[in-house]
Parts: C-alpha cells; structure tokens; sequence
C-alpha cells in the first residue's frame, strides 16, 4: 500500500496553465493537476508480496482483517487466497504458500508431512430461540433432528405445543457450512436467511422460531441461547465450535512467525472479537 499526501500553494493560473509534454513522440497538453497525477502513477510501484495464505473460505475473512491489522502495525503485505482447508494446506506443501487457512482439526497423514496448525481461534454458532422459549436447552440429537425434520413440534423437546419454525443460513454460507459439519443437514422447509442479522432480526419476531448464528451477533441482546449437551455456548466442551487455524510446514519463520504472533497478540485477538470469534487463549476444548 502506498500512501501519498501532497499539499502545495499554488497559484490559479498554474492549476490551468498548459504544459506540453511528449510520450513517444505524441505532444499531449496537461493541466498542472493532471501532470502531477501522471507523474505519480508513473513513479509508484505496487508493494511486493510478502506473505502468501491460502486455505478455508471461512477463515479468509478473518485473515483479509487480521492482515489489514498486521500492515497497519509495520508488517509486510499479505496476499490472501481461498479455496477450501485442504486446497490450502497442499498449498503449504507444494511452497505456494507459507501459511495455509483451514477450519477443521488437521488429519494424520497430514501432520506426518511436519505440517502444524497453529489454532488462533474458534469460530462458535449458537442456537437461538426467542425469549419466551420455555425449553432450556437441547442435546446434540434432539438438534440434529428438530433442523433435518424430524422433529416438528416444541412440544417434542420439551416446550409448548406448536410447530417449529426453522431459521437458517443460505447454501454456501460460511455458517451454513459450519452447522452441516458440526451438527447436519438442515431441512428445506426452513425459512433461508442471507445474514446473521436477518436471522436474529427473524427469532426475535417469531415466539415459534429457532436459528443458528454466530455467537457475537447472538450476544447482542433479545435472544435466548440455547445450551447444547448442557454446555453453553463459547464455554469448554461446548460442541458447535470449530477450530480456525493458520498451518504452517515445520515451526514458522520470518513473515508467516510475525503473522501468527499478530492474530495471537491482543490487537489481533480483539480484530476476531469484533467478528464474534473465541480468540485462541479463550478457545472452548471439544472433548
């Protein structure tokens, strides 16, 4: 990123007046202002690529920002990929990358190529209903089977008789995904909505409702949140989290070590807060 100011005092007539200038042998006649602009254009360079990451479209939000952070605070410029977990961590191994982005537990074939995942948080859905819910909290069964249709009725869980409105992400969202990894399909009588905004803004109308969303935007008040397996969200043990982690070939070096101690650091930790993540040294363990 290249940043200019210019601040001049210059006469009326000098910000009009022509100059002749040739490229090529063309004359082109240029005002002041614009000969300055060409000449800026002309004298800067894009700033060379230091840090490459590729990997998991969910964690590539949060690495955009944490990147913006990292280079505001000296660091290098960082080019930022996606692509899938597993796209990059053979990104890290074939050298086209020196970080690799993924949102799941590295497998064991992969940890035997020296590969480490360095995890700087977790990203955690909590199930919402609307205050007024009398049902306390659901196990991961009862979950699986109120979103994939089998169970239809609250009374079923433990509520009040009537139908149960399903609320929940579009296909292709990062939650969405999120939810079908951790918990299952989700049926396709539920009522699609294209935020965590628009799902919260949905429970809170519908007495009948339950959504998923991320915890940050859950904590923003008039939802109640549901325990899952008796754990509560973005405690230990609570089962609808997953890890994002930055995975590395052998221990880091140079710009990909200054990167990771970033996202670790407390300037990167309230970045991920901000986006309703559990950083990494708040992170839920999963039994």
């Amino acid at each position: 990123m290249v940043e200019l100011y210019v601040k001049a005092q210059l006469p009326d007539s000098w910000v009009t007046a022509p100059f002749l200038c040739n490229f090529g042998g063309l004359t082109v006649r240029l005002g002041l202002l614009a000969l300055l602009f060409a000449l800026i254009l002309v004298g800067c360079r894009a700033e060379p690529v230091t840090l490459r990451i590729a990997g998991s479209t969910s964690v590539q939000p949060v690495a955009e920002m944490l990147a913006e952070g990292f280079h505001q605070q000296g660091g290098g410029r960082v080019s930022i990929q996606g692509g899938g977990s597993t796209a990059g961590v053979q990104a890290v191994l074939n050298n086209v990358a020196e970080i690799g982005a993924i949102s799941r537990m590295l497998a064991p074939h992969e940890v035997s190529q020296d590969l480490l995942a360095h995890t700087i948080g977790y990203e955690v859905l909590a199930v919402v209903v609307h205050p007024s819910n009398p049902v306390r909290g659901l196990t991961m069964e009862q979950l699986q089977a109120i979103f994939d249709g089998t169970v239809t009725d609250w009374a079923q869980v433990g509520g009040r008789p009537g139908s149960i409105h399903l609320i929940s992400r579009e296909a292709g969202s990062g939650s969405r995904e999120a939810f079908r990894h951790l918990v299952g399909p989700v049926s396709p009588r539920a009522v699609v909505q294209n935020s965590s905004g628009a799902i919260r803004t949905a429970v809170v109308d519908d007495p009948r409702a339950v959504g998923y969303l991320s915890l940050g935007t859950a904590r923003l008040g008039r939802l109640k949140l549901l325990p899952v397996d008796g754990r509560s969200p973005g405690t230990k043990g609570y089962p609808l989290s997953r890890p994002l982690s930055l995975v590395t070939k052998g221990a880091p070096r140079g710009e990909a070590a200054a990167f990771i101690r970033f996202a670790r650091s407390e300037a990167g930790r309230k970045l991920m807060q901000a986006e309703g993540l559990v950083p990494w040294s708040a992170e839920p363990e999963r039994n």
